[in-house]
């Protein structure tokens, strides 16, 4: 009976300790996105309203350093949007590098992929790779995110939903 009690406390200490390493994942993934989004406000071409608007390239300047380049393309029956981040940086210990590729059709259903490496106060990489996309926005699947000394996490895509509000 006592070895029973001390595997259930055990187990339960295990379950604690991944909840909160999940919680920190998740906390910091929501801050990342709030982050993210503000650097995409600068975009011209993202914002407009209809679709074929958005088709065009350009480039925006972070406020302290790099750059923030927007691609779309039209390919066959839908589009291949490209954002890429080299060393930018609107605030102090949030550098982003790397980029996120959407392959959608015209219904704006399709796939995310790549990989933006944060560097600064607290280093990260968030993997769009198995995030799906229905009517452009995410509905489905997950983002990874790896953070030194910590195990990869997992984080529903509804996170980018909430980082919204």
């Amino acid at each position: 009976m006592k070895k029973l009690f001390c595997l259930i406390i055990g187990l339960l200490l295990v379950l604690a300790v991944f909840a909160q390493d999940l919680s920190i994942a998740e906390d910091y993934t929501l801050n990342y996105f709030k982050k993210l989004n503000k650097t995409q406000d600068k975009l011209t071409y993202m914002h407009k309203k209809s679709s074929l608007a958005k088709v065009g390239t350009e480039t925006v300047n972070g406020d302290i350093s790099g750059t923030l380049f927007y691609d779309v393309k039209i390919k066959g029956m839908g589009a291949v949007v490209t954002l890429r981040y080299t060393n930018y940086c609107d605030e102090e210990g949030w550098i982003y590098d790397g980029e996120i590729i959407t392959r959608a059709n015209m219904a704006q259903n399709g796939t995310f992929s790549g990989i933006i490496k944060v560097s600064g106060v607290s280093p990260s990489e968030v993997c769009y790779d198995n995030v799906i996309m229905k009517k452009g926005q995410p509905q489905g699947g997950y983002y990874l995110l790896t953070q030194p000394d910590l195990p990869p996490a997992k984080i529903d895509y509804t996170l980018y939903q909430k980082s919204k509000e």
